[in-house]
């Protein structure tokens, strides 16, 4: 196993760090975390609300039961709540909280469900708009304030935030704004690269980078022969690991956390984070131009979510797009499963109605009318088949 250091913090990382979403039980849960201990892996991810059955039963209990005799510096923690504006906070979930008050409740809770005395890292969990911010991090009676508060107390080492959605320009105002966050989690892979800009400021600026959605929910998976012009020596690598080997190739990673539940897609991903330089700054240059080959000079969605609720017919721009590409582009056959059941679906690409709106709200400015065509087209050939 790789580590690196998060941004300045100090705190090193393995470079496969451990979502906790997605455990199968608590069973499954204890066996994830002590295999990925005794693969070197140090951090990980807990979030309350991750398989909420009760205060007792969580995201935070079962990290605590598989941690239980484990020396505590040999793991970092990083936990987290979401602040939203409005009267529907769960509290003993973390979601939804937006005063002082709500925020201590959530770290206390936290701290007794996990068994630590303190957090490496606390973040304001899926930032994605500027009413997230206003609600996490106004002057006074806020979310932050909580944060920093304990974090005099040691009871938090650094502050951060998560953004699903990351638009960014206002994730970079947000770094700025509040230079007391030390870490950043963002969702990126190579087909939604929005986020570059914001690893290149976080790096920049000593803040520390988590990515999250390696895989695009599992998606990037199987085999394709998309790269094997442009990297002929990684050539018949699956593509889950061409993926880890392109985010961990990018030195402002800290580390790229994925939400395992099976002790063989672990060691698959622990091997590739054991590598000392899972791609050169050639191969990886090569990756990044092969991107342009693919698209024939029409420039690839980037997965922005600028478009994101502009459709009048409620189409899921953005995601379809990525499915798209995934299928056409790619040749993945994840991509191809999700396109051939837009084939006569209710949302499916053949309701555009060309009227322009996500083309006014995307900033590439991608002729994405065309594209629903395209998709609709290449839908109903995969539905066939």
């Amino acid at each position: 196993m790789q580590y690196r250091e998060v941004g300045d913090t100090g705190i090193k990382v393995s470079t496969l760090g451990h979502g906790t979403m997605r455990y199968k039980d608590n069973d499954n849960a204890i066996e994830m975390i002590n295999h990925g201990l005794s693969l070197g892996m140090t951090y990980f991810d807990i979030g309350g609300a991750y398989g909420f059955r009760g205060d007792d039963d969580n995201g935070e209990t079962r990290v605590g039961a598989a941690l239980k005799g484990i020396d505590r510096s040999t793991v970092v923690l990083s936990a987290k709540a979401q602040p939203r504006l409005g009267d529907n906070a769960k509290v003993d979930m973390g979601l939804g909280v937006n005063t002082r008050d709500q925020m201590w409740k959530c770290i206390e809770n936290g701290l007794r469900r996990t068994g630590v005395e303190y957090f490496d890292f606390y973040q304001l969990w899926d930032m994605s708009c500027a009413d997230d911010f206003q609600a996490g991090c106004r002057e006074s009676d806020s979310p932050l304030q909580a944060m920093r508060e304990a974090k005099e107390q040691g009871l938090i080492r650094e502050l951060g935030l998560t953004s699903h959605n990351p638009l960014p320009d206002m994730v970079i105002d947000w770094l700025d704004r509040t230079p007391d966050f030390k870490i950043a989690t963002l969702y990126y892979n190579f087909n939604d690269r929005s986020p570059d800009k914001v690893l290149n400021y976080a790096r920049e600026h000593g803040v520390g980078t988590v990515i999250m959605g390696p895989l695009r929910g599992g998606l990037l998976v199987g085999e394709s022969e998309a790269f094997n012009d442009a990297l002929p020596e990684l050539a018949g690598l699956p593509v889950q690991e061409i993926a880890l080997r392109f985010l961990l190739s990018n030195p402002g990673v800290s580390t790229v956390i994925s939400g395992m539940n099976e002790i063989a897609h672990m060691d698959e991903n622990a091997q590739v984070a054991s590598l000392a330089e899972p791609m050169t700054p050639d191969q990886r240059a090569r990756f990044i131009a092969a991107f342009e080959q693919f698209s024939q000079g029409e420039p690839l969605c980037s997965g922005c979510r600028y478009c994101a609720g502009s459709c009048p017919q409620g189409l899921p721009v953005w995601s379809m797009m990525g499915y798209y590409q995934l299928a056409s582009i790619f040749g993945v056959d994840s991509g191809k499963l999700e396109v051939a059941k837009m084939y006569g679906a209710e949302k499916g690409p053949q309701i555009c109605t060309e009227c322009g709106s996500c083309v006014e709200k995307c900033p590439q400015k991608l002729p994405i009318p065309e594209y629903m065509k395209r998709m609709a087209n290449l839908a109903e050939e995969l539905a066939g088949q």
